[in-house]
Order: structure tokens, then C-alpha cells, then sequence
């Protein structure tokens, strides 16, 4: 009988950690940080098999870096997913998927239309600047959304999305991408590997802002695209030559952030659940959007899809754009700031943020109003985040 694969919490707090057996008894258990440009190619023979491929090897850390090799193993490892490719953005990593998926087809690229916001914008990009045909479509409409899909080139969803909590049904994404070959890439940020499965839905990559949960500490820029399949030689070359890659430094940050991930999430989960339901109570909110919300419009695909709600969460304020300004102004312990994952509550207002680079009509039909609060619920003591709430919130 073969072992169980240890459980997440455990792979977590050995993350990155080399054993005896690599690296012999006496090596340190911490990884190293290769904060090298440079590798010692050796002599002519030994660097003609490194850069053939013909053995392992490094060279340049662009093109490789033992550091940034371990973190790519352990997010692979904990996405259940085949190889990683480390990226210095989320951004670079959304580019770095869609470039590889897109690799031989011919049909559009499919999105919904309340996709994150710097997703929309770069996607907007690819199609005025490189012509690359795209497509958002409303995901809520169920038929419209298969029907895209059904003829895709490739497919780039994000589910919960940011800041609306839209669930999108993977295995029925999955089924229609597959009429025409299409791979589906899932931005797995908000949900995070504690929270939702992908590749068990049969999605073909999935990308993460590395910055957020699984660094959890507000310290570093990254990114990862995660394959189901084995990465091929034309994967890593997209992944070099579009030169969105990580430095060995902020590769350890996302290990060392990783080793309290799983601590984290059942910190995140219970708050951020706890705080919903508070804000659904509070006068002054005139709507809460929270993937776990039992009155969820789509709470059967979330108990089937997810394990937990998470942390983030955005709200409507009754008073509109005038309350939210008020709101945002009256914080004391929350801060307000962009970005979301970190130890720290965060607030923001995405239509002046996240979405600003989205035109107004495209605000609107993706339902980002003036009055839309987003709420990144940290690991602090909950009274303490309910009392600050509370403060901000008061007439």
C-alpha cells in the first residue's frame, strides 16, 4: 500500500526544506537563497550539455535558479499540479499562461466581463496592441458562457471573482473548453489551494499572485503558473523570454510565507466569515458579496466547488459613493490599501483602484459601483476588526 500524501498543513510547514537523502545528513534544513546572477559553466563540455539540456544545470537566473526551482516544486506539489513556473508578478503570470495556452489555436481568447481588474487591462492590451482576439462574456448568463466557450482559443477565468464573489462552474468549463481543444486557466488567487481545487475540475494551468496568501506577509512582488500536465521546453522558453521572472530573494519570501499558510487560511476563514456575516446584519450595508454566504445565489456550486469562503469580501453601502469615501476615511485599524492575502485587514474602493483602469461603462456592466467596498479580512483579533468596522461605519 503506498503512503498517503501528508496532509497540506504538513507540507506547508516543510516547505522547501531539502532531507537527508538529497542533501545528505548535517545540510541545513532551510533552502539556500542562490542570490546569484551568474553560474560557473564549467568547462566547454559541461556547459554544451546545460545549455542543450542534455543534464540539469544553471546558467543565468533568468533561465534558472536553484531557489526559485524549490518554490516552483512546492507550489506544483501544493496545487497538485505537474511543474510551476516562478514569475515576478501575477500580472507576468496571467501573461506567461495565456501566451503558452494560446500556443497553436486560432479562436479567441474567452474572460468574463468582471474579471480582476489588471486581467482586464492587460488582456485589453494583448488584443489592441498584439491583436490577439478576445472576448468577455457575462459568466452569469450560464448558455452565453458555454457557448464562448465551446469555441474558444483558450480560456481565462478567475472564480470567486475579485471583488464580486461570482462563482463560475469549473467542470462545466472544463466540458465545453474540451469541444475544441481549449485550455482553461483559472487565476486560483482569491480562493488559494486550502480553499478550491482546480486541476480536480480538469483545468489545465492555474495562476496565483504570489504576493498575496501564499506570501501572506505584504513583503514581495511574484507570481506562479501552475501546470497540470509536464511543463514542455516551448513552456519554459515563453516563461524566459517574456523576462517576467523572480529573483531568489523574494523566491525564499514565498517559502518562508508558506510555511504558516495553512495557520493562516483557518485564521482567514474564520474571520473573514465571521465579518460577513456581521457586515449582512449592519444597517448601513445594503448588500454583501461573500462566496460562502449560505444565501449565496450560487451556495450549491459553492459547497460543491470550494471548501471555504475565504477572506475576501467587497459590500454596498447605502449612502453611495459619499458613505464609502466616509467610510474609508473613518479607518483606524483596517488599512486602506490595495493588494489583499497579508496578516492585515485592507480596504479599498475598486473603482477607484483596482478596476480604474477599466472605462465606466465597463464598470458598470462588470457591476463595480462608486459605493463597492472591498474588504481583505486579516488575522487579527476579530472584536478588534468588528470594533474598527463598527467605528467606520457609524452615521
Amino acid at each position: 500500500m503506498s503512503a498517503a500524501l501528508p496532509g497540506i498543513a504538513t507540507r506547508c510547514a516543510h516547505a522547501g526544506a531539502r532531507r537527508r537523502e538529497v542533501d545528505g545528513a548535517n545540510a541545513p534544513f532551510q533552502p539556500a537563497i542562490a542570490q546569484s546572477t551568474i553560474f560557473d559553466l564549467g568547462s566547454a563540455a559541461d556547459a554544451e550539455a546545460i545549455f542543450s539540456g542534455a543534464r540539469p544545470g544553471y546558467a543565468y537566473s533568468r533561465f534558472g535558479n536553484p531557489t526559485v526551482d524549490v518554490l516552483a516544486e512546492t507550489i506544483a506539489g501544493l496545487e497538485g499540479g505537474a511543474g510551476a513556473l516562478i514569475t515576478s508578478s501575477g500580472n507576468a503570470a496571467v501573461l506567461c499562461a495565456v501566451t503558452a495556452a494560446l500556443e497553436g489555436r486560432t479562436g479567441p481568447l474567452i474572460a468574463h466581463q468582471d474579471i480582476y481588474g489588471g486581467s482586464f487591462e492587460l488582456i485589453q492590451i494583448l488584443s489592441d496592441v498584439c491583436r490577439v482576439p478576445v472576448e468577455t462574456v457575462d459568466s452569469t448568463d450560464r448558455e452565453a458562457w458555454r457557448r464562448a466557450v465551446s469555441k474558444a482559443g483558450a480560456v481565462l477565468l478567475e472564480t470567486p471573482s475579485n471583488p464580486l464573489m461570482r462563482l463560475i462552474d469549473l467542470e462545466e468549463t472544463v466540458a465545453a473548453a474540451r469541444i475544441t481543444g481549449a485550455p482553461v486557466i483559472v487565476d486560483n488567487t482569491v480562493a488559494t489551494p486550502f480553499n478550491q481545487r482546480p486541476f480536480a475540475a480538469g483545468v489545465d494551468w492555474i495562476v496565483h499572485s504570489t504576493t498575496k496568501y501564499l506570501n501572506g506577509h505584504s513583503d514581495m512582488i511574484g507570481g506562479c503558473v501552475v501546470k497540470r500536465e509536464p511543463l514542455t521546453g516551448k513552456n519554459r522558453r515563453v516563461h524566459k523570454s517574456l523576462g517576467g521572472t523572480v529573483n531568489a530573494l523574494d523566491a525564499w519570501l514565498v517559502l518562508r510565507g508558506l510555511r504558516t499558510f495553512a495557520l493562516r487560511m483557518e485564521a482567514h476563514n474564520r474571520n473573514g466569515q465571521a465579518v460577513a456575516e456581521w457586515l449582512a446584519r449592519h444597517p448601513a450595508v445594503a448588500r454583501v458579496y461573500y462566496a460562502g454566504d449560505p444565501t449565496h445565489p450560487q451556495a450549491e456550486l459553492f459547497r460543491r466547488q470550494m471548501r471555504h469562503g475565504g477572506a475576501l469580501l467587497s459590500f454596498e453601502l447605502k449612502g453611495g459613493a459619499d458613505a464609502a469615501i466616509r467610510f474609508i476615511d473613518r479607518l483606524r485599524l483596517v488599512v486602506h490599501a490595495v493588494s489583499l492575502g497579508g496578516m492585515e485587514s485592507l480596504a479599498t474602493r475598486p473603482a477607484m483602484s483596482s478596476h480604474r483602469g477599466m472605462p465606466p461603462e465597463a464598470r458598470r456592466e462588470a457591476g463595480i459601483s462608486e459605493s463597492l467596498i472591498r474588504l481583505s479580512v486579516g488575522v487579527e483579533t476579530l472584536e478588534d476588526i468588528l470594533a474598527d468596522l463598527d467605528h467606520a461605519l457609524a452615521n
